[in-house]
Order: C-alpha cells, then structure tokens, then sequence
C-alpha cells in the first residue's frame, strides 16, 4: 500500500503547510547548534593545540602517530578531520536505534527528543571526554536527521508541491544553519573567553530548535512499533539498499566529500594563505551561499547528465583549488562554485531516493537510511584524510587531489542512478 493511500485526504490544506514552517525552523536550530558545537571544539582542540605543552598519550603506537603528524606540521588538520568523523561515528551507530524509532515516533517527537539530548550533550562535553562525548551527540543528533528526511515525502504528497523542491527548501534551511552555527561557532571560540558561556549559548539554540520541533506534525502513516521495526530493521534497509543503491551511495559520497572540503577549505585558509581562524571561517559564507541557490533550483536539473555534469565540474573545480587559490576572493569564488554544484546534484539524488521510499511505505526508514549513508560517506571520507596525513602519507594540499578523485567517483555512481 502507497503512504499517499495511508494519509487522510481530509486533512486541511493550511495545516499541512504550516507543518513546513516548523520544519523549516527545526532544520535551522538543530543545525546551527549542531555546527556551532563541532567548530567551538574545533578550536578548542585543534586551533589551541600546542606541541610545547602537549600531554604525551597513554598509548605509544597513537602518540608515535601524532608526533609523525607534528613533524609533517598536519596536526591540525588532522584533528579537525577526525573530529568531524567521530561525530558522524555517532550518526552511524545510531541508525541501530533511529530507524525503528522513525516509524514509531512523529516526526515532531523525533525533532524535540534530538534536540534535548543534543543540548544536554552540549553542556556534557565540558564535563567529561569530549570525544567520546560527541560519538553520543551523534546518535541524538541522527534522530533530527531521521525526521528532516521523513517529513519531506509527507509534506511535499500532502501539499503537490514536488519532492525535490521540498527537499530543496528543507536542506537550504540545513545549510543555512550549518553556515550560521559555523560562523557562531568560530566567533563564540574567538570572542568569548569562559568555555562554559559559549556551551551554554549554543545550548539556548538546541533548545529552541526543540520546542520549534514539536510543532512538526505533517499528516503521517500509521505508526510502526518498535519491536516490529527493529524485527524487520536488516530486511528493510537490505531492500532500500538493493532498490536505490546508486540514490545513496551517491547522494552520500557528496555529501561525504562536501564536509571534509568544508573544513579542507577553512584550514587552508588558515594555514596556507595566512588568514586569521575569524576571516577564514567566514569562507564558509560562499559555499553554503552557492548550496543554498543549488538546491533551490536543483528541481530544474532533475535528469542524470545534468547530476553528472554538475559533479564533474565540481571535481575540476576542486582538483585545481590549491593551484588557483590564493587569496581570500579567490577562494571565496571557487567555494561559492563548488557549494552550487554539490547542492544541485546531491539534492536531486536525496530526493528521488526518499520518494522512492515513501511510495514504497518506507518514509521513516528511508529518511534514517539516508541519514545513515551520508554520515557513514562523511566518517569514511573524513576518517581517510584524517588517517592519510596522520601516517605522512599525503600532505595538508594533497587531499585536494583525493577529494577530487571522489568526486569522480560519485559522477560514475549517478549514472546508475534512475531519476525518471
């Protein structure tokens, strides 16, 4: 039976548009707290990391490790990497837990209970581990990720309005909040001296996020209990996967490489051009600038050679960024291209693929595998660069290269893909 058959016709027009407005503002907060926390840590572990006063680390074979990435100067680099991997870690182990939770829960106590746990988290990680802190945020934050993806079928089937430019609107708001929480982030970091304020100012915005979460209430399906979601959890993803694989893993592989060229972009700015942590993190304006005009005209670009095309002049683009780039406007300009071009091909794929869920009654774990996927395509790419210049193996420049070959390889993917 198709999730149009399931949700009832009677229910007003304006209600179901104003369950995109809180949406919208889910999107944004849990996004902005979200970036705002992983880029105040980033500066709190990697920009302030100083080899004159580092601790040596109980275990020999990782401190041999970091002090290889000291004498090859990519110590913070490789920290920021690998941060950005152990948060998406969390997004991944949580899919064990999201996904029968998406088809139990609404959409409105998926966005409110993440957004909770996700402030709390915020506060936690000055109290305790913070890496291992962050694995646990992850598995929250995968909850909001979870509902952002399930209610985009369900608002765009109750309205007529089109998936991808519903999916476009939502992921714009995304980008924005991630643009806006990276530049809070880096601002809290410089400007504000007590830890414990900045932690708290992004805790306002979690929990703001959560209240606007609660009003997210699209018409849905019937809910799927627990036990039976977990029961057919493997049999389910198995057939997403086998259906809509070159949707996925595409889709994931953008996404995957978007992240690690984001926080490429912001160090080199820092460490190649020389700018300071402030100017440089306000490189991330023209990126999620060129994202956000790409997803919201990604619905006029819904073939495969236009995906193709858009990846491959992304993977050009960046291949040759350390070459080109040489200053702040330059980089600016390459930034702005390569957002457009990412956002306008993976929203496409996103798209598709959660249509193809929710036809298929699989809303609320298409919208988890899908968040699967692109935190598992952010921890492996994230993972590799960080691992790779940890070890010598590549320089701070060469994961430019590497980055680009992925993209090739995401462009092979879409042709696979099946967008009519």
């Amino acid at each position: 039976m198709s999730t149009e058959a399931r949700i009832p016709v009677a229910v007003p027009r304006s209600r179901v548009l104003a369950a995109a407005i809180p949406a919208v503002l889910a999107t944004f907060g849990a996004s902005f707290g979200f970036a705002a926390l992983k880029f105040v840590l980033i500066g709190e572990l990697g920009l302030d990391f100083d080899p004159k006063t580092h601790q040596p680390l109980p275990w020999a074979w990782l401190e041999n490790l970091v002090q290889i990435c000291i004498t090859h100067g990519s110590i913070k680099e490789t920290i920021t990497q690998g941060l950005a991997a152990v948060i998406t870690l969390g997004v991944i182990l949580g899919y064990f837990i999201n996904s029968p939770l998406s088809g139990a829960w609404s959409c409105a106590r998926l966005f409110a209970i993440s957004g909770l746990l996700v402030a709390v988290g915020s506060i936690a990680v000055l109290l305790g581990n913070p890496w291992i802190i962050m694995v646990l945020v992850g598995i929250a934050y995968g909850a909001a990720c979870a509902a952002r993806g399930k209610c985009v079928p369900l608002i765009a089937q109750a309205t007529g309005l089109s998936n991808t430019f519903v999916s476009g609107l939502i992921n714009a708001s995304m980008v924005v909040g991630l643009l806006f929480g990276t530049l809070g982030g880096m601002l809290f970091y410089n400007w504000i001296e007590s830890t414990w304020i900045r932690h708290a100012l992004i805790m306002v915005a979690l929990l703001m996020s959560a209240v606007a979460g609660a009003f997210v209430r699209p018409p849905e399906p019937p809910a799927i209990p627990v036990l039976a979601g977990l029961k057919d959890l493997l049999r389910g993803s198995l057939r997403l996967i086998i259906s809509h694989w070159p949707l996925l893993v595409g889709g994931g592989l953008a996404w995957g490489i978007a992240s690690a060229a984001s926080l490429a972009i912001f160090m080199d700015a820092v460490q190649r051009l020389g700018l300071e942590e402030t100017k440089a993190v306000s490189l991330v304006v023209f990126p999620g600038i060129g994202a956000i005009v790409g997803n919201l005209f990604s619905h006029y670009l819904v073939s495969r050679r236009w995906v193709v095309a858009t990846f491959v002049l992304w993977g050009a683009i960046t291949v040759t960024y350390p070459m080109a780039v040489d200053g702040y406007w330059t980089a600016a300009c390459f930034a702005a291209i390569t957002g457009a071009c990412f956002a306008a091909g993976a929203n496409v794929l996103d798209a598709r693929f959660m249509k193809n869920a929710a036809a298929e009654n699989e809303a609320g774990r298409g919208g988890t595998m899908m968040s699967l996927t692109h935190s598992l395509c952010i921890f492996l790419v994230g993972t590799t660069l960080a691992v790779s210049m940890l070890a010598g193996w590549i320089s701070a420049l060469a994961q430019f290269e590497v980055m680009a070959a992925l993209i090739a390889l995401t462009a092979g993917v879409a042709c696979f893909a099946k967008l009519r």
